[in-house]
């Protein structure tokens, strides 16, 4: 999935969730599933940055190796 469309996920299910938060308590189960589907967006965003950045990186160090 690209990154910007996690970005608008994530965008969207946190505005939802503070929107919903006003109104409904913490350990409401639909203030719940929003806040793992969040979570779950997070995750793949992070991953999708850590896989990116250590891919630059192996780039980097294997042309860094001179003889």
């Amino acid at each position: 999935m690209p990154m910007e469309k996690i970005q608008r996920k994530i965008r969207n299910r946190k505005f939802l969730l503070n929107l919903s938060l006003k109104y409904l308590s913490p350990s409401n189960k639909l203030i719940i599933i929003i806040s793992q589907n969040l979570d779950k967006y997070i995750n793949l965003y992070q991953s999708n940055l850590y896989k990116i950045n250590t891919s630059n990186n192996n780039f980097k160090k294997s042309d860094d190796i001179t003889i």
